[in-house]
């Protein structure tokens, strides 16, 4: 039997809003793979906050031995990827 993983991968992305289709405000959309779940927030409090809220829910209704070959209570490892232009204008 493999060895259960004890960490689940979040990557943000931060968007500046002003695509064609935004709202016109920034956001952050995060993400995670091992759970196929994606969530997003206006500040990146809001966003890490949400996507916690997404995985708990998560881990309560699957098991995540069974189901994602996950310890019961993984950490969470958070990578935050800004775009090259964010530098300009923060």
């Amino acid at each position: 039997m493999d060895a259960l993983n004890d960490t689940i991968h979040v990557t943000v992305e931060y968007f500046d809003g002003q695509e064609e289709g935004d709202l016109g405000h920034p956001y952050y959309v995060a993400s995670c793979a091992e759970i196929t779940a994606s969530t997003d927030g206006s500040s990146l409090d809001e966003v890490v906050q949400n996507i916690r809220e997404v995985i708990k829910l998560y881990l309560e209704v699957n098991d995540p031995e069974k189901d994602l070959n996950l310890v019961a209570h993984p950490r969470i490892i958070v990578t935050i990827e800004y775009p090259e232009s964010y530098a300009e204008t923060a």
